[in-house]
C-alpha cells in the first residue's frame, strides 16, 4: 500500500470501520492515500512539516502537525538529523502519547486497524510506552521502521531497545514482512529495518 506492506488475509483490513494512524510522513502520503482508496479513514501525523497546517487532504485523509511520543510535550526539541536540518524546530514540536491523540480526535472507543511508525529512532521509546500502557495489545497490525544510528539511541539505552524489540514477540506480535538496509563508515552508522507485525492475540 504505497510504500508499506499490509496484510489483508482473513479480512484483517475491514471495508467498514477501518481506521489507520500513520506517523512520519515527510510529505509522502502514498501509504495514506492508498489506504484511503480502499475505504479506510487515515490520520497522518508529522510535526516536522512546519509549513503544513492541519487539514483535510481528501475525503478520508486528515493531516495533523503533531508527533507521537512517550510523553506529552508542547515544545519537544528533536535531535538534529536530515529532516530537522530541512525544517529547524525553532520553537520545538508538539508531541503527544497515543492515548492523548486518541482522546483528542475522539477515537478512544474506536478500533485502530493499522498503526504505522516511521519516526527516526524515537520508535523505541514510543513502542515501549505502547507496550507498558497496554494500548498496543488492541492493534491488529503494527508497521514500524526501526532505526539505529551511531549516536542514537544513546549507547546506554540500547539494551532497552533490544528488550522492547523482543517484548513485541512475547506479546504475540508476529513478523510478516522484514526489509531494511545498512549504511556505515568509520564515522557514521545508519541501520534501518522496515518491518510489519500481526497481533496474533487479536487475529
Amino acid at each position: 500500500m504505497g510504500n508499506w506492506l499490509v496484510c489483508f488475509d482473513d479480512n484483517l483490513v475491514p471495508q467498514n470501520n477501518c481506521l489507520v494512524y500513520s506517523f512520519g510522513i515527510d510529505y509522502d502520503f502514498s501509504f495514506d492515500d492508498a489506504m484511503a482508496a480502499i475505504g479506510c479513514t487515515v490520520y497522518s501525523f508529522d510535526p516536522s512539516m512546519l509549513d503544513t497546517a492541519d487539514h483535510k487532504r481528501g475525503d478520508r485523509v486528515f493531516f495533523q502537525r503533531i508527533g507521537i511520543s512517550d510523553k506529552d510535550d508542547d515544545h519537544f526539541v528533536p535531535r538534529v538529523d536530515r529532516y530537522v536540518k530541512k525544517h529547524p524546530a525553532v520553537k520545538g514540536w508538539p508531541m503527544r502519547r497515543l492515548q492523548t491523540i486518541l482522546d483528542l480526535l475522539g477515537h478512544r472507543k474506536e478500533q485502530l486497524t493499522v498503526l504505522k511508525l516511521d519516526i527516526e529512532g524515537y520508535e523505541w521509546n514510543v513502542t515501549r510506552d505502547l507496550l507498558d500502557s497496554g494500548i498496543l495489545s488492541s492493534v491488529p497490525q503494527f508497521l514500524v521502521e526501526w532505526h539505529l544510528f551511531k549516536d542514537f539511541p544513546p549507547r546506554e539505552r540500547v539494551p532497552d531497545a533490544v528488550d522492547t524489540y523482543f517484548r513485541l514477540n512475547d506479546m504475540g506480535f508476529q513478523l510478516f514482512v522484514t526489509g531494511g538496509f545498512y549504511q556505515g563508515s568509520a564515522t557514521s552508522l545508519r541501520l534501518t529495518g522496515e518491518v510489519a507485525y500481526l497481533n496474533t492475540n487479536r487475529n
